[in-house]
């Protein structure tokens, strides 16, 4: 069996190993939270999104399994093409993506009903390309128009572009990047004064949108941080119940499939699955 390993899966054991029982974890999770939505759309076939969450698995972990055997060198060059196919991705979803809950963050692939995130292909793409720049341009690595304004574009432009729908995967992806270049020895004078930019940018933008009220997501932005400081939760429904799910549920949970408050939550199988 160890050889059987060491022959076809490379690299990390731990890392495999976090793969495996998190695929465990979550074919579990989404059983239990999509009782419900089994009943209300699949007829209450409650295997119904577990397969799917089976199939999902299976071909992610096939893809992960493929890639990881292809030597790292060859993805460099892939890097610019995958940024310049995000960037107009994220701004066709920013316009005419499908929309839910008041965020266009997915685009819905014509002919097979599935939904794809685009972030999620753009942090990928961001991340890549920007490695590939802080290691080519070592022996430059302190220059501002060789390697700093090249870098930090493309890093602007994702994230201003992932913002009006997803604020907090914005701002991850801009501090994953923001780590990236410290790593990478660039100036840190000019990373201070990336991050003051990017501060004053975000600042403008809430600005602008609450006084047009012209972004969605603002509204919902407004209202957490509102409830949040005021401690009040009789407006946040959503999160009400997460917390009586939790408290009734103790340290260990009631087990998979026996949760009580998944009935009482909107959407017990997104943002709210751990409750």
């Amino acid at each position: 069996m160890e050889s059987i390993f060491k022959r076809y899966f490379k690299g990390d054991r731990v890392i495999w190993l976090i793969i495996v029982l998190l695929s465990v974890v979550s074919l579990l999770a989404v059983y239990s939270s999509t009782g419900s939505l089994a009943y209300r759309y699949q007829g209450g076939n409650t295997a119904y999104y577990f397969i799917k969450q089976f199939s999902f698995l299976g071909a992610g972990l096939a893809v992960i399994f493929l890639v990881h055997l292809i030597p790292y060198k060859v993805y460099s060059p892939l890097a610019p093409l995958l940024l310049y196919i995000a960037i107009p991705l994220l701004l066709v979803t920013l316009l005419f993506g499908t929309n839910i809950n008041q965020a266009a963050r997915w685009l819905e692939i014509p002919g097979l009903g599935v939904t794809i995130q685009t972030s999620d292909f753009a942090k990928l793409a961001l991340v890549l390309y920007v490695a590939r720049l802080l290691s080519l341009r070592q022996n430059d690595i302190k220059d501002l128009k060789k390697t700093f304004i090249p870098i930090v574009i493309p890093i602007a432009i994702v994230c201003l572009l992932i913002l009006p729908a997803n604020f907090s995967t914005a701002v991850m992806l801009g501090l994953v990047s923001w780590i990236m270049l410290f790593i990478g020895r660039v100036s840190l004078r000019y990373l201070i004064g990336f991050s003051g930019l990017g501060v004053l940018l975000i600042g403008l933008f809430v600005f602008i949108a609450l006084q047009t009220n012209s972004i969605n997501r603002i509204q919902t932005w407004k209202n957490r941080i509102e409830n949040f400081s005021s401690g009040e939760s009789g407006e946040n429904y959503q999160a009400q119940q997460s917390k009586i799910a939790i408290a009734t549920g103790g340290v260990v949970g009631k087990g998979p499939g026996n949760s009580t408050q998944r009935n009482m939550l909107p959407h017990p199988y997104s943002d709210f699955i751990y409750a």
